[in-house]
């Protein structure tokens, strides 16, 4: 049973079909100023709630054989802007999670000015860990359009290709985004696994092991 707090007031609740990964399967997010929850109660399948009334809005139906989520993460993130002095361009860039909480206003210079912070926001964009199952050993990361998830409605994809991420890391530590206009859109870093022949530095596939 998996338990769904709103700070200490229990709100709902809903049975998982497998033992393990229940709390790292539950990621709440908000867009245009209503949350909702990525969450899995079957092993096979990714489905969206409305909060806080945990009400099931839609998502994947189970399927054995296609990708199994281990984790949900939706990255959060706030603007900055600010003008060059020299130019008068305006600039806004993305600070997210970690750097966002620890982030403090600059001073206007003979740089910069008219710095703003804007509020937090989810990215339309959600992310998950997992594997097909009876796969290889590794996780991998694949990719959830939330833009509809008002509606019910999840596409997942597997954008970033066959990627496989880091032993004994949080998919939230795996992932780093930046945003910096107008000179690039939100891009990721990822830290992924590769293994390889010490001797001649080929990249082993683990179906060969």
């Amino acid at each position: 049973m998996i338990n769904v707090f709103d700070g200490d007031a229990d709100i709902g609740r809903y049975e998982r079909n497998y033992p393990s990964f229940g709390a790292e399967t539950f990621e709440p997010f908000e867009l245009d100023g209503a949350w909702y929850a990525l969450y899995s109660s079957d092993y096979t399948a990714t489905r969206v709630m409305s909060l806080p009334d945990c009400k099931d809005l839609g998502g994947e139906e189970p399927a054995p054989n296609d990708f199994c989520p281990i984790e949900l993460y939706v990255p959060r993130y706030r603007k900055i802007k600010y003008t060059v002095r020299a130019t008068g361009e305006e600039k806004e860039n993305w600070s997210f999670e970690a750097r966002a909480e620890k982030f403090t206003m600059p001073e206007d210079d003979d740089r910069s000015y008219g710095w703003t912070i804007g509020p937090w926001l989810s990215l339309p964009t959600g992310f998950v860990a997992g594997c097909i199952w009876g796969d290889d050993y590794t996780w991998k990361v694949q990719v959830f359009d939330l833009s509809e998830a008002a509606k019910g409605k999840i596409v997942r994809s597997d954008r970033f290709g066959h990627v496989e991420l880091a032993d004994k890391l949080s998919l939230a530590d795996s992932l780093d985004f930046d945003r910096h206009m107008p000179d690039w859109e939100l891009r990721a870093t990822v830290i992924r696994r590769e293994r390889r022949d010490v001797a001649t530095g080929k990249l082993i596939d683990p179906y060969d092991e």
